[in-house]
């Protein structure tokens, strides 16, 4: 096995570098350049020590104060909590990534014998580690933001009715402004086979773009949205059932 000291530092920089940048956008710090740069160089040249420790809990202890140290670099030290999650998605971060190179590596280099700096097998290794890392955090990145924006309009619910407890997960839609016109209260959409028993029912219309229709609706003894109570709100029944959810909030209901 060869190994290049110098390219060892310089793709060592590299990552912690895009690691700490990533750290710094998802959890909005704002950190200066220069911080995380600093910090990125402070981890590149510790795996030089690497090679002289043999004990392996001396080895996970010296990781550990070192990555300490990075995230003090890069972020400064506000409070145990800023701390705690800006090092909790260092290594987050830092398993994504080096395992997704790891897959990738293991994948295309089928004479590989290691990660990186081993043979003939160099240079695909640098370029995974160039063009690969990057592409992985970028992705990983744009997918987080998305299901933040989905998931962040689920609720827990619970409403109670005639003895019943129907518990689920309702999805706080933003075109929901459903209001019964008689006594103006908003309407939630529950799928008509999630109700057990009877229910006093009666029927509002309401408008779609085909024209008017008319919902059959109910009022509960009581609901709970994210153990907050609810009061003034309809049920109203329905077929809805988009990609499993079948409890549609109404936003004026929140």
């Amino acid at each position: 096995m060869v190994i290049y000291i110098d390219l060892i530092v310089i793709l060592n920089l590299f990552i912690d570098f895009i690691i700490l940048v990533s750290v710094d956008i998802i959890l909005k710090r704002r950190s200066s350049f220069k911080r995380i740069i600093l910090a990125s160089l402070l981890g590149s040249l510790s795996c030089l020590l690497l090679f002289y420790i043999n004990d392996n809990y001396v080895l996970i202890i010296y990781k550990f104060v070192i990555s300490i140290l990075m995230v003090i670099i890069s972020f400064k030290y506000e409070s145990f909590k800023y701390f705690k999650d800006n090092l909790i998605w260092l290594y987050i971060i830092s398993i994504i990534l080096g395992g997704s190179i790891y897959l990738v590596s293991d994948s295309v280099s089928l004479s590989n014998k290691g990660l990186i700096f081993i043979n003939n097998s160099l240079r695909i290794n640098i370029y995974l580690l160039i063009l690969i890392g990057p592409l992985v955090i970028y992705k990983y990145l744009k997918n987080i933001k998305n299901y933040h924006v989905i998931y962040s309009n689920y609720y827990d619910i619970d409403i109670y009715y005639n003895g019943f407890i129907l518990s689920g997960i309702g999805f706080l839609d933003t075109g929901n402004n459903l209001r019964d016109p008689y006594f103006n209260k908003p309407i939630i959409l529950v799928n008509k086979d999630l109700i057990r028993g009877n229910v006093k029912s009666f029927l509002v219309p309401y408008n779609t773009i085909s024209g008017t229709s008319i919902l059959k609706v109910f009022k509960p003894e009581k609901i709970i949205i994210n153990k907050k109570k609810i009061n003034n709100v309809l049920i109203g029944l329905s077929d809805i059932n988009i990609d499993g959810v079948k409890i549609i909030l109404n936003k004026e209901a929140l």
